[in-house]
């Protein structure tokens, strides 16, 4: 099931997709991809996977975790927070069954696109999406307790 949030960063319309799908080992496995809505990346997206050291899928590369130390997901109820040392950078609403395989997998795979996908896109249009793999990005997202300080 895709869960999809549409955004705002500057004055690029953003959206955010989350589904679970079984990765190349045969396990299942969370997704999040974030991705312009409207246009094609402004800078924004670029500037994002060049600090995270995201990874073209294109690029033949294993993909590789981010250091909790620059980002890192943590899960609230039914959320997934994506959070750097300045705090949260992106929530998103996730399932019960997306929770469990992040949980299971002890990591989340983050996608970043640069190229439109349509805020209301469904399974068939984000699968054509990630098949255009020198548009996509990727990493690995450790799961992280954070703890709040109130």
């Amino acid at each position: 099931m895709l869960e999809q949030t549409p955004r705002t960063a500057s004055a690029l319309e953003f959206g955010m997709t989350a589904w679970s799908a079984l990765n190349p080992f045969g396990e299942p496995t969370a997704f999040v991809l974030v991705h312009p809505t409207s246009a094609y990346d402004d800078g924004t997206f670029s500037d994002t996977i060049a600090a995270l050291g995201l990874k073209r899928l294109d690029a033949g590369a294993e993909m590789l975790p981010i250091g909790t130390d620059v980002l890192y997901a943590s899960l609230r109820a039914l959320q997934v927070d994506l959070c750097t040392s300045a705090g949260v950078w992106l929530s998103h609403h996730v399932t019960d069954d997306w929770t469990a395989n992040a949980v299971g997998r002890r990591y989340i795979v983050l996608a970043i696109g640069t190229a439109p996908l349509a805020a209301d896109a469904d399974a068939d249009a984000v699968s054509a999406y990630l098949a255009d793999r020198a548009s996509v990005h990727t990493a690995l997202v450790r799961i992280r307790v954070r703890l709040d300080q109130s």
